[in-house]
């Protein structure tokens, strides 16, 4: 009998347990579920001696603290390397609501709305978004709406391609504060990544396999991309290459947003200003 109290003793030190020759002493309801929770069992020497069991609930609890823990995690290391408000003066003050209505882009704002609205789903199914059409008639502004629109519960890493390229590049060189797989990985994790303006970069060998890595990791990890360009289709594909369009096409449905250059529009007016 004493090896089976010294196994007992062992087992409350060990592992932190309640134990008892009686199922009845540690059979107790849940206060905060309401469940009567009843012990487990063990042989011990031939002897039962019961153990006094958690709760489901306390699993769970515990199962959504460690998801927390994790995703805490998560955001700050992409915090760490990628400032997830930095989307500049300008375009924090892009929304929806800010949004001028204009011949052309109906269907970009619709589709870009819905986008954020149901991006719960769209990020379970990593389903982007590809806005392509002529220079400065909104593009931006609304893939910045959908930043801004999701960025309070959501990750978001929100660049403009040729600045992300350069980024990566110095952070290649001695004395940078964040080394290459830091970011990839940031750009990976994030619940959002916006590419703005791809096509507009310098190409180069490197400049093809990185973004195509950036890419490709996303759509590995089943994560979503918005991208916007001034580019058309087929000259999109001349700039980045067909295994990147490929990868986007998959990723992405397609919106072009077919408005006039509202920047232009501007120009013009305050040119007629001045010469009135």
């Amino acid at each position: 009998m004493g090896n089976v109290v010294r196994l007992q003793n062992l087992l409350e030190r060990k592992a932190n347990l309640t134990t008892s020759s009686s199922a009845e002493d540690l059979t107790y309801t849940c206060p905060d579920c309401g469940k009567v929770v009843t012990p487990m069992v063990i042989e011990v020497f031939g002897q039962p001696r019961y153990i006094r069991a958690k709760c489901e609930c306390a699993f769970e609890r515990e199962a959504q603290e460690e998801a927390r823990r994790k995703e805490a995690e998560r955001q700050e290391r992409i915090q760490r390397v990628f400032d997830l408000a930095e989307l500049g003066p300008r375009f924090s003050e892009c929304t929806f609501a800010a949004w001028t209505a204009r011949p052309g882009a109906e269907r970009a704002f619709q589709t870009a709305r819905a986008y954020a609205e149901e991006f719960d789903r769209r990020m379970k199914d990593g389903q982007g978004l590809l806005l392509f059409g002529r220079p400065g008639n909104g593009k931006t502004h609304l893939a910045a709406a959908i930043a801004n629109y999701i960025m309070p519960e959501k990750t978001c890493v929100f660049r403009s391609v040729p600045a992300l390229l350069k980024r990566l590049q110095q952070a290649n060189k001695p004395g940078s504060k964040t080394d290459e797989s830091e970011l990839m990985q940031a750009l990976r994790d994030a619940d959002l990544l916006v590419l703005d303006d791809i096509g507009a970069e310098k190409w180069t060998d490197w400049t093809e396999s990185t973004l195509y890595f950036i890419v490709d990791e996303r759509y590995r990890w089943k994560r979503p991309i918005v991208v916007t360009t001034n580019c058309d289709l087929e000259e999109l594909e001349r700039r980045v290459h067909e295994r990147t369009m490929d990868r986007l096409l998959e990723m992405c449905t397609l919106v072009e947003n077919r408005a006039t250059s509202y920047r232009r529009e501007r120009a013009k007016k305050r040119l007629g200003r001045r010469q009135s």
